[in-house]
């Protein structure tokens, strides 16, 4: 019998045979023939375009799809299609338009699969405008007003996240995420204090792992700090939560207290940012004759620092997506002499899996500000200036402080003059981020502006980019008699953008008691003053340190009023700020970037403790 005897509905069923056995050419062609004859079939051109865009004709598909979903408008399916099909070609935005019809937004289980589409393409604002016009058309879907709360808070926008978690908690009380989410949001925008009071009640209602933890990095912000608080919350956190996994650590390798040292580097963030600005320099100053650097990250984000530590690097391991198990036998397959762990308790650590021994000698460096309370790490790098000798701070681990300094800061290889490039107009200066900006810190701020006339904050930092959470800042200094007209709010920049924002401001205002530290040694590099308050914990004194190691000793304050009085000091003497930009970049340059004196440091301490280590063993 010839195809022309052949019923449609026959053809039809064989053209989805074709599209099951995953002929897709040929069944695409069976379908085109069936539109062609019956072009306002919505489910032959739906099928079409199905296979169209899985032959990469994305233009064709599309058409088709728009013609199905014309035909069909209701028709959740065929509107899924077209919504993914749009996001190939990327068009998020008329993804999100097709996506928003009501057929689709009722649907909750083919729109949790759109809703993955928007974020296996990456389009996550367009994918929080979808959870929207889900949870406002259906305000009893507490899944629905969650995923909107918390994919606010990821794209940063803070403010904007506070009342869908209230109203994803007034939907269900006793779950713990609608508060955890709340209690980030408050902290990031700077309400640390109502948010440190939330997370205090999240952790009576029962002492769960990942609020614990996170916890234990939004301590540092409190007002309050407290470093025997801190130790305790610490070593309950390790006691309570990181449980023993695998067999027992036993080195292959022989304990030649001389041979050359196989390190370990372990991080999820080898990007731009606080890794690569202290790691770069010092890695490159290293005795490659004696160490050898493996470089194992966590994270898959890449960027230009990135691949600059990966040139460094004599072995590179990407490790991410491993869970507990197969990174603890991938770490170990390493043989590694000296580990050293650039997380401790930050975001995205591997500190359950370290815990367990992954080396013969283990450090915490770098990118975390406190004790681990690991008893299997070993030692924490250190300085003076930050953990003197009649420190208050308390360590499990055994401290080892370099003379050079814990932070050896490599600048940008492309940067602008130091020489300021602002009209005569005094400009001061936070680009830290605005957890750091307690009440007490805006306070002092507000006084300071009020104190020197006409003078104006600029505040930078991927927060502001969110017009709430803007408008909440400015009614934080509002409080305090500081209008709008004497702030300059900004929110992402690249670094590049940033350090060149640094030639119009004279003085960088350092916040406390969580100070800066990438920031601070951006700003002196730039030339900049930086006032700032050291108190008794480390993160306190990261600014500080640097200053006593550059001899600016008058920058540094002794309690808030001082810290007020000598950032109005230091604006009284403008001129001789501006004077002194280029001499203050050239000190940074030899006292705070000497990369050969902290990798001899640096490389003496690894040493010593891997001697130590052999002595007990061999």
């Amino acid at each position: 019998m010839s195809a022309a005897f052949v019923p449609f509905e026959q053809r039809f069923a064989m053209a989805m045979h074709l599209a099951h056995a995953r002929r897709d050419a040929e069944a695409a062609k069976a379908f085109a023939a069936l539109a062609a004859e019956q072009p306002r079939h919505a489910s032959a051109r739906h099928m079409l375009g199905l296979l169209l865009y899985k032959l990469g004709r994305n233009a064709e598909a599309l058409t088709e799809l728009e013609a199905a979903i014309a035909l069909q408008p209701d028709a959740p399916a065929i509107r899924h299609a077209l919504v993914r099909c749009r996001l190939l070609t990327g068009d998020a935005d008329r993804a999100l338009a097709d996506a928003r019809h009501p057929s689709l937004i009722d649907a909750r289980g083919q729109l949790a699969a759109v809703l993955d589409d928007f974020s296996a393409a990456n389009a996550l604002p367009q994918r929080a405008e979808l959870l929207r016009a889900r949870a406002e058309r259906h305000p009893l879907d507490y899944e629905a007003t969650l995923a909107l709360a918390a994919a606010l808070h990821q794209l940063g926008r803070v403010s904007e996240a506070l009342p869908w978690c209230e109203r994803a908690h007034a939907l269900r009380p006793q779950e713990r995420l609608p508060i955890e989410i709340r209690a980030a949001a408050l902290i990031d925008r700077g309400d640390v204090e109502a948010g440190l009071a939330v997370y205090r009640e999240l952790l009576e209602r029962g002492n769960d792992a990942h609020a614990a933890a996170r916890h234990l990095v939004l301590m540092h912000y409190d007002p309050e700090q407290d470093n025997g608080k801190l130790f305790d919350a610490h070593t309950a956190f390790v006691r309570q939560h990181l449980r023993p996994l695998g067999a027992a650590f036993a080195s292959a390798r022989a304990a030649d207290p001389e041979r050359v040292l196989r390190i370990g580097w372990l991080s999820p963030r080898f990007n731009e940012g606080p890794v690569a600005s202290f790691l770069t320099g010092l890695l490159g100053a290293f005795d490659r004759a004696r160490y050898q650097h493996v470089l194992i990250d966590l994270q898959p984000a890449r960027d230009a620092a990135t691949d600059r530590l990966q040139r460094l690097a004599d072995v590179w391991v990407d490790v991410a997506g491993l869970d507990d198990i197969a990174l603890l036998r991938r770490l170990r397959e390493l043989d590694i002499d000296v580990l050293i762990d650039l997380a401790g308790h930050s975001t995205s650590n591997r500190l359950a899996v370290v815990a367990q021994r992954v080396a013969p000698v283990q450090v915490s460096w770098l990118d975390w500000f406190d004790t681990t309370a690991v008893p299997a790490m070993d030692a924490w790098i250190s300085d003076e200036w930050l953990t003197p000798e009649d420190s208050t701070q308390r360590y499990s681990e055994r401290l080892v402080r370099l003379a050079s300094g814990r932070f050896c800061y490599t600048p940008p290889s492309e940067v602008p003059s130091p020489l300021h490039r602002g009209d005569d107009t005094i400009v001061f200066s936070s680009f830290n981020r605005l957890a750091k900006l307690n009440a007490n810190v805006v306070s002092a701020w507000a006084e300071i502006l009020h104190r020197v006339p006409g003078s104006r904050l600029q505040i930078g930092t991927r927060l502001l980019h969110d017009a709430a959470t803007r408008a909440h800042l400015v009614e934080r200094f509002a409080a305090h008699g500081i209008g709008a007209d004497r702030l300059d709010l900004h929110g992402h920049r690249t670094y590049a953008e940033l350090l060149a924002a640094y030639t119009g401001i004279d003085v960088a205002l350092d916040p406390f008691p969580f100070s800066g530290c990438t920031t601070t040694c951006d700003a002196l590099y730039m030339g900049c003053a930086v006032i700032t308050l050291p108190g008794e914990t480390f993160v306190s004194r990261q600014s500080a340190s640097l200053l006593w190691r550059l001899g600016r000793d008058e920058w540094i304050a002794r309690d808030r009023q001082d810290y007020v009085d000598r950032a109005v000091a230091a604006a009284t003497d403008v001129d001789g700020l501006r004077n002194g930009r280029v001499p203050l970049r050239e000190a940074v340059r030899l006292r705070l970037c000497d990369a050969d004196a902290q990798a001899a440091d640096f490389a003496e301490a690894l040493r010593g403790l891997w001697r130590e280590y052999c002595s007990r063993v061999g």
